[in-house]
């Protein structure tokens, strides 16, 4: 039987010099990791799906996307190219944003750490490039790799990594040709969050940057699906991925990885599509609304498996604390008392779809406070919010300025009457200036505001939303919020020791102590909840890695397809279970222009010569009118 990656997990300590080495986890090095001194950091349920008899090859994994590409080019992609570069490509090494303590070992077999601005990336011999149509060698991967995909990132202002490697990178140098010294210009907790995440981490055969081969619709690599089946990627549609023969990890049994042939990405933006296509098992996957949904697809669908996962986003209350009122430290802790966070959950995603959010939002396990410390440093106390007015203006109400988008997204319309109506029991005369989206969004980069009710992007470690409370604000350049670090020093330098630790519990620590300073002072940012991510699987998809973030996209080469999948139908093109001529002429229109997405795209290429076209149609009616007997496989 393949055991998966979390049964064999272990812990090590780290030694003086804190050597890291995935030792008898086999190829992966899967980590958890804990300080030399001390208990150890907790590591929370890693789950997987039970495993139920041998695992299957073959077969291919389909997963729905709900907007455009963008790029394939995994430097700058920030739209759903994230989904797929971690199947196609390797990381250096992954730390998990959400169980800090667990690390992902792939391109880099180990590192160590000389010295806390020193990093020493060994590289994993026989991690070998897919066979592929591109001109790139079947080769392994190696340092120089590595080293030209720093170079392109330090070349182009567009690569998400650029943050990073600007602010905190001095230099990257080859100790040899298997190893990669990395030197940042001081101590920078999140390195390891930055360098493998899923996006801006994955790092391509050095030939595309150094002979300039076209990135952005093509891509080959030596992750576990390394190459693009020919003809399948579409920026506004989808993508199929092919299992790597070269592929280097193998499973506990000896087999080697991954178990899918292929994985297919399709588009489907609207909701009630998506949820048809799960229902008729056209995908394997599906991410409901929220918990009523669940319920009622389990209804339909009673063996079907349930993940939960935090959202690593929320709504927040944000004050210009260089504007009056929010000046006043007693203003912004009337504010803090006035939220009840919980009647948020409970009337947004319901009891148990989510959690009230402290300083740091609860996704992020030991970096936020435990909710019986929060409890006691931001009470809904409305009694004690006018109170502190009272204290500050000789009334006990005042009036406020808040500015907001008028949107649904991240549950924005149905947070707006809740904090209305809590911050008006709390004694805050709010003036409103609903705005559409752009608009505030100018307003909110701009500083152009009192206060705010505002939309945030995903947060995946406790940098950014601790940096909303420095004096530069979140991107250090006084966009979008200013803290209160500016008016406390004593903040800020909390703020910045918060970054300054490469040791995983001093860093927990720090975090934590910057967010009781913080409190103290009275916090200008103010994360209201975030809430579970529901996404349900049919049961034949077997082993589906859980409880990880961003990291598990990693560890998707040990799924499998278990009995029951359903099996692609050549020519199928309108994924009615059945061909006809309605798919012959599926094809012709898209060929001309009138479909930009064919619904099951992946049957259309009937020859399988990599190309859609009017040949594909041509044997499909051939086969409907009886000519021919059967369509090539």
């Amino acid at each position: 039987m393949a055991r998966d990656y979390w049964q064999r997990l272990t812990r090590s300590r780290i030694s003086r010099r804190r050597l890291l080495k995935g030792a008898g986890l086999g190829a992966a090095g899967l980590v958890a990791i804990s300080a030399a001194s001390g208990a150890g950091l907790a590591l929370p349920g890693v789950r997987t799906t039970a495993l139920a008899g041998e695992a299957l090859r073959g077969g291919r994994y389909i997963y729905p996307i709900t907007g455009d590409w963008g790029t394939l080019d995994p430097v700058t992609s920030v739209a759903f190219g994230p989904s797929i570069f971690p199947r196609i490509y390797n990381c250096l090494v992954d730390r998990s944003r959400t169980q800090p303590d667990f690390f992902y070992f792939d391109l880099a077999e180990y590192f160590e750490l000389p010295d806390e601005e020193t990093y020493l990336f060994k590289i994993r011999p026989d991690v070998k490039i897919a066979p592929n149509t591109i001109g790139i060698e079947e080769r392994d991967m190696d340092a120089a790799d590595v080293r030209s995909w720093f170079n392109r990132i330090a070349q182009d202002d567009r690569a998400v990594m650029a943050a990073f490697t600007n602010q905190w990178l001095d230099s990257v140098s080859l100790t040899d040709a298997q190893t990669v010294q990395l030197k940042t210009v001081a101590p920078y907790a999140y390195t390891l969050f930055r360098i493998g995440a899923p996006i801006g981490g994955c790092i391509p055969p050095r030939e595309f940057f150094e002979q300039g081969i076209d990135i952005n619709a093509q891509g080959v690599g030596a992750g576990p699906f390394g190459s693009i089946r020919a003809g399948s990627f579409s920026e506004r549609g989808g993508i199929i991925v092919n299992r790597n023969p070269n592929y280097y990890r193998r499973a506990g049994n000896g087999d080697q990885l991954p178990y899918f042939d292929q994985i297919q990405a399709v588009r489907l933006s609207d909701r009630q599509p998506r949820r048809s296509a799960f229902i008729d098992e056209q995908i394997h996957s599906y991410g409901a609304e929220d918990r009523a949904e669940v319920d009622g697809l389990l209804a339909q669908i009673p063996d079907a498996l349930v993940t939960e996962d935090p959202v690593n986003t929320f709504i927040s209350f944000t004050m210009n604390p260089e504007r009056p009122p929010w000046n006043d430290e007693r203003i912004r802790k009337a504010a803090l008392h006035a939220l009840n966070r919980q009647q948020f959950v409970d009337l947004i995603v319901g009891p148990g779809g989510g959690r009230p959010n402290g300083l740091v939002h609860w996704p992020l396990g030991n970096f936020a406070l435990p909710p019986e410390e929060l409890d006691v440093l931001q009470s809904y106390d409305p009694a004690l919010s006018r109170q502190l007015i009272m204290d500050a203006t000789g009334s006990d109400s005042i009036d406020i300025r808040v500015i907001y988008p008028v949107t649904d997204i991240e549950f924005h319309n149905r947070h707006l009457p809740i904090f209305l109506f809590q911050m008006q029991a709390a004694g805050f005369n709010i003036q409103e200036v609903a705005q559409d989206f752009t608009t505030w969004l100018a307003a909110y980069q701009n500083l152009d505001y009192d206060s705010s009710l505002s939309l945030n992007q995903i947060y995946e470690t406790p940098e950014i939303p601790l940096d909303f409370h420095a004096a530069a604000g979140p991107q250090g350049d006084r966009n979008f919020a200013v803290g209160i670090g500016g008016i406390y020093p004593e903040v800020e330098e909390a703020i910045q020791a918060s970054k300054s630790t490469t040791n995983p519990e001093a860093q927990v620590a720090a975090v934590l102590d910057a967010q009781r300073m913080i409190y103290e002072r009275g916090p200008a940012f103010l994360p209201i909840m975030s809430w579970t991510a529901f996404t349900l699987y049919h049961s034949f998809v077997k082993n589906v890695p859980q409880g990880l973030g961003s990291t598990g996209l990693y560890l998707w080469n040990e799924a499998w397809l278990g009995a029951g999948a359903p099996e692609a139908i050549i020519g199928d093109v309108s994924c009615d279970g059945d061909v006809s001529a309605i798919d012959a002429s599926l094809i012709l229109q898209h060929e001309a222009g009138f479909l930009p997405t064919l619904p099951c795209g992946e049957n259309a290429d009937v020859n399988g010569d990599g190309q859609v076209n009017a040949v594909d149609s041509t044997l499909i009616l051939q086969h409907v009118v009886g000519l021919l007997d059967s369509l090539p496989p």
